[in-house]
């Protein structure tokens, strides 16, 4: 059977796996196969005989069979708290046990014949692509449990070769695809900096990546606004379009967890799907007169109708989101002096007009600025993500990431030379370093001699490396490997490509660190979302 290196797009809406062809192509994995959708729904249904299903045959099951439980919108609930599990999941399940069992089905499950590991063959290599709020947000868990669970529970240790941000992945497809076409045309390749916009269903990011030499790219500046409530991109939009045709019908809002609700927003998303072209010229025309084409319909599901007023109410808090992300990155590149060169807009709801207006709008230019790359269709432009995650896994494309914060420790020692007890402050992360260079620990270079068998260790944190250090306590002591009164130890730091840290203590001599990973501990340390806030007062 065949081997795979690939790429999986693990969205809020839906999902997207892609592989190499023999010949070389990128293709996207239809589930169910072989003629199954491509971009397959996060969607998952357990049947009381036990029976799971995942992708679109669960939403139909959902939609007519109130007796079948679902979860929809579980990759955003992975960083919540443990003590916010139970606002949306029963006691006997969670984010991280439905993630489990819907990425199981879709990769490896060997009891399911539609698996990408059945009906394709062995998975070798695996990279898997997360909001870039997800790797930005220091505090976010999200990460952290995505990557436990694909190695621990799906037993993919030795293939996960990473966690890579969403907009990162597609500047490693806009760079692989450019530079393929330059080569078909005899022309010359694409080189610059590219703004990747990304709008999904749960998230809105942005990076500046910069374009150079053999497929590479380095990320220059990333931003986004990320919202556990989801109110930041497509799920909130398609919800609220639901809501409102209802509402106007029925005089009363209906109950989002019933199979009704389910079905009609299954028919309003294929009826938006499927009318994108009309519905575009329909949005163009209100645009140029809005108050004239307010009570014009947009769009009709299932015996319902909305207009396209109604659809820029549903919208607004969106655009506002957009704006507020896109003002912050447009003051950073003039501060820097940065250049964009080309725009692409990535991701399933980044093809809505609307989307696509507000950003124009927010960056001051034209819906026809020649930056603004129309080379690319609908189809490679929502796959392009899981596409550029399949190329990193196939080596062909070299995407350089930085890690942006500044991480130490404070350790209560003694002094070998006045035998006094000392709380020095201890740099081991130095912001902006490349994540390559972190894969190893960066130890402290002066020796540490311990009180005693057990350490206690104060993490700091100073966030996007300005402003000021967060301390927090390790919860435990840490036992120290070897110990004897006349042991010198080291301490340091390591990130590896998932963009998560840890701290390493290892005997001098000896070959047996101790690594202890920090997510749990910087998570308890910030409420959500204190970095945006943050970031606004620098």
């Amino acid at each position: 059977m065949p081997t795979y290196n690939i790429g999986l797009d693990f969205g809020t809406t839906n999902s997207i796996i892609s592989y190499l062809t023999p010949n070389g192509e990128l293709e996207a994995f239809p589930y169910p196969p072989p003629d199954g959708q491509k971009y397959i729904p996060s969607f998952i249904a357990y049947h009381s005989d036990g029976f799971t299903e995942i992708g679109s045959p669960a939403r139909t099951a959902a939609a007519h069979d109130s007796s079948v439980e679902t979860y929809g919108n579980f990759k955003m609930r992975l960083p919540l708290k443990e003590s916010e599990f139970s606002k949306y999941f029963p006691s006997h399940r969670n984010p991280i046990s439905v993630t489990v069992d819907y990425l199981r089905e879709l990769l490896i499950s060997s009891g399911n014949d539609y698996s990408f590991s059945r009906e394709k063959g062995q998975i070798t290599n695996i990279v898997v692509s997360v909001p870039e709020i997800w790797q930005r947000d220091i505090y976010n868990l999200g990460r952290e449990r995505l990557q436990e669970l694909i190695k621990k529970d799906l037993g993919l240790e030795k293939q996960l070769l990473q966690l890579v941000s969403e907009p990162v992945a597609a500047a490693a497809y806009y760079a692989w695809e450019t530079q393929r076409r330059a080569k078909e045309k005899g022309g010359e390749a694409f080189s610059g900096n590219l703004l990747v916009c990304d709008m999904g269903g749960g998230t809105f990011d942005v990076s500046l990546c910069r374009i150079y030499g053999n497929n590479k790219v380095e990320v220059l500046y990333f931003d986004g606004q990320g919202d556990k409530g989801l109110e930041s991109a497509g799920v909130a939009f398609d919800r609220r379009i639901v809501q409102k045709a209802y509402t106007k019908k029925h005089s009363k809002p209906l109950e989002e967890n019933t199979p009704e609700f389910i079905s009609l927003l299954k028919e309003f998303e294929s009826v938006k799907i499927g009318s994108h072209t009309q519905a575009s010229r329909r949005l163009t025309n209100y645009l140029n007169a809005p108050e004239d084409k307010a009570e014009d319909e947009a769009y009709k599901f299932n015996g319902y109708t909305i207009t396209l007023g109604e659809v820029n109410e549903a919208f607004a808090p969106i655009a506002e989101g957009i704006h507020h992300v896109m003002t912050r990155v447009k003051t950073h590149i003039q501060e820097k002096g940065l250049e964009i060169d080309r725009i692409f807009m990535v991701g399933g709801f980044s093809q809505f007009l609307l989307v696509q207006n507000a950003i124009t709008n927010a960056l001051a230019i034209a819906k026809n600025d020649r930056r603004i790359d129309k080379n690319f269709n609908i189809t490679n432009s929502a796959y392009a993500i899981s596409y550029g995650a399949c190329l990193i896994a196939n080596n062909l494309v070299d995407p350089t990431e930085k890690y942006v914060h500044t991480l130490g420790v404070v350790l209560e020692t003694i002094n070998i030379h006045t035998g006094r007890k000392e709380r020095p402050e201890i740099t081991l992360i130095q912001g902006g370093a490349n994540l390559d260079s972190l894969a190893q620990p960066n130890f402290y270079t002066e020796a540490i001699t311990p009180i005693d068998s057990k350490i206690a260790i104060t993490l700091w944190v100073q966030i996007t490396s300005q402003g000021i250090k967060h301390q927090e306590s390790l919860p435990d002591m840490i036992e120290l490997p070897n110990y004897s009164p006349q042991a010198k130890y080291r301490v340091g730091m390591k990130v590896d490509r998932s963009q998560i840290a840890y701290l390493v203590i290892e005997e001098i001599g000896s070959s047996n660190p101790i690594e202890y990973k920090l997510g749990n501990v910087i998570s308890k340390m910030f409420p959500g979302h204190v970095l945006v806030e943050e970031m606004e007062k620098s």
